[in-house]
């Protein structure tokens, strides 16, 4: 049978690959045969994302740096583009979570937030979209979340909320304005075992004076899969999207999240 998860002689640029989600993606899809561009804030984690690939037989090349700065943005993709000559494959995945109620965030809190997700998600897409288009093929994904639905937001993470929904619009304009060649969508994770989710776990835990422990185990018991996602979870999603099996697809937001927002009763 045709292989449609050939990705070779693909070139896929994923934002926040260092570690979690992103690192995960980044892993997949060069397991798929993709050339990888390894984008993080830190340049010591890049290079171990794009070291490991290597290492399994994959070419991977880290380009650091604040994707929320657009001369950042423009060097990162100038420096990828001179490397690998194309671009076929955008990952929008870097972001931060950050736990507190709304009326504890600083103005600080909501830049933050606001920069790193949807305006580095946008000022991405605008910088390697052109090509793409040039090209007649590509295939972007952001990475949304669950909450980012009606009624699924959750309480202390209002910037995190704001910035996903924004991402959401980002895709779904994107996907109406660069069609038929590039297809765009979004990727929404639940409760993915990181070390960003190993945090809200903590504070959470901190806040109702419980082991970090008992608040995972809630989580976990609120899945109608009855595990917590892991990052290859998502990459498998991430993956799928920009297979042929989903050239009909775009402008989508697709929840990986094992069931959330219901509960098990």
């Amino acid at each position: 049978m045709e292989n449609k998860f050939d990705f070779a002689g693909k070139v896929a640029l994923v934002t926040g690959a260092g570690r979690g989600i992103g690192k995960g993606i980044a892993l997949r899809l060069a397991s798929h045969g993709a050339d990888i561009a390894v984008n993080d804030l830190i340049p010591e984690t890049a290079e171990i994302t794009a070291k490991e690939i290597s290492s399994k037989g994959g070419h991977a090349i880290a380009f650091p740096g604040d994707i929320s700065k657009s001369t950042v943005v423009e060097e990162i993709v100038d420096k990828a583009l001179a490397h690998f000559h194309h671009i076929d494959i955008l990952v929008n995945n870097a972001g931060i979570s950050l736990y507190r109620p709304l009326l504890d965030c600083t103005e600080e809190d909501w830049d933050r937030h606001i920069d790193i997700m949807a305006k580095g998600t946008f000022l991405m897409m605008r910088k390697v979209a052109p090509s793409m288009i040039a090209q007649k093929w590509g295939r972007i994904i952001n990475l949304g979340s669950y909450v980012a639905q009606l009624n699924c937001t959750t309480k202390y993470f209002g910037p995190y909320c704001a910035a996903k929904f924004a991402i959401i619009g980002l895709t779904q304009v994107a996907a109406q304005e660069w069609a038929p060649y590039i297809t765009v969508n979004a990727v929404g994770p639940g409760d993915v075992e990181t070390e960003m989710m190993e945090l809200e776990w903590q504070q959470e835990g901190e806040r109702r004076g419980i082991p970090a422990s008992s608040v995972k185990e809630e989580y976990r018991k609120r899945l109608l899969l009855g595990r917590l996602q892991t990052p290859d979870d998502i990459a498998g999603a991430v993956a799928f999207l920009c297979s042929p099996y989903a050239d009909q697809i775009t402008g989508t937001h697709l929840i990986v999240s094992g069931g959330l927002p219901y509960t098990v009763k």
